[in-house]
């Protein structure tokens, strides 16, 4: 969120309550609302202000209601569980055709390049960083993704090890269930920092 946008809610949260709270209070209100909301786009924020105010009869509890607005409406915009499982199949297939070559002598390419194990190995580490920070952390490797996936039966993946997958993104925070940033990127202008 930019100070600009938190001044401009800062007023329509006085007028919305009708007291306009002490210089005190405004400071730690800003502090407050600067570590919880500074990294978050200023529109998610907005909207989730008004959604809490239908909520919120206290001013002293806006900031709880607040806060469970945005993730409501942060964790609608991010990928479902099944969406992730769905990645990590096809990440899981492409590691598992190159660790075949990897550990056979290699492969050679229609232009007539010879691809050796180490750039397999290297093929499988950008895959597996491209997969969302849960599934890297639920996988371990892209070794151990690939064992996952291939070595047991379709059944068996649903049963056992889809339960715990479902958990792991369940109980992951928001940040880690979007695919990592691309090099060079850069953010929104937020409080406390950033590029514009």
């Amino acid at each position: 969120m930019t100070d600009t946008k938190l001044r401009e809610l800062l007023v329509v949260i006085d007028d919305h309550y009708g007291r306009a709270r002490s210089l005190e209070e405004r400071r730690a209100d800003t502090q407050i609302y600067i570590r919880a909301f500074g990294t978050i786009p200023d529109e998610i924020v907005e909207k989730a202000l008004y959604t809490a105010f239908t909520q919120c009869r206290f001013q002293n509890q806006l900031i709880v209601d607040w806060c469970a607005e945005i993730k409501k409406l942060l964790s609608a915009q991010q990928p479902s569980a099944n969406d992730l499982w769905a990645q990590a199949a096809a990440a899981a297939r492409k590691i598992e055709a190159n660790l075949y070559y990897q550990t056979h002598g290699g492969f050679i390419a229609p232009d007539g390049r010879k691809l050796k194990g180490e750039d397999f190995k290297k093929e499988n580490a950008k895959i597996f960083a491209a997969l969302p920070m849960v599934v890297q952390r639920w996988a371990g490797s892209p070794a151990d993704l690939s064992e996952i996936f291939s070595s047991r039966s379709s059944a068996d993946l649903r049963q056992f090890v889809r339960p715990g997958f479902d958990r792991a993104v369940q109980d992951a925070p928001v940040e880690s269930l979007q695919p990592p940033a691309l090099p060079g990127g850069a953010a929104p202008a937020q409080i406390g920092g950033g590029t514009a």
